[in-house]
């Protein structure tokens, strides 16, 4: 049986998972690990619409993957690294090899 801690990290990770499935925010995940980076920045690196990339960047802010503040005029946005490695933690504990002898033990009753 799954616990109820196992079925809550599952459904939270696949929600993150749902978030940066999309194309363009996994992209600006990858620019933002290096760094903070304006929303204007973003969009012509990924080469999408400013309001396009104002929205990709509001539903990693949602998601909590990232941060933003302001910088005079301008609002810089930063990966969250604690909240990204925590995803990446997540689903090693879920989907990686840790727990898999543990997790085969109790399948022992199953002829597969």
């Amino acid at each position: 049986m799954v616990s109820a801690v196992t079925q809550k990290e599952a459904g939270r990770l696949s929600e993150d998972l749902a978030v940066i499935a999309e194309p363009h925010r996994l992209l600006m995940l990858r620019h933002l690990r290096r760094g903070p980076r304006s929303a204007g920045y973003l969009a012509k690196a990924l080469d999408l619409p400013q309001p396009l990339a104002a929205y990709h960047l509001s539903v990693l802010l949602q998601a909590g993957l990232i941060t933003k503040r302001r910088n005079g005029r301008f609002t810089c946005y930063a990966a969250d690294h604690g909240r990204v490695s925590e995803l990446h933690r997540t689903m090693g504990r879920l989907v990686g090899v840790s727990g898999a002898v543990s997790e085969a033990r109790l399948a022992a009753d199953d002829p597969c």
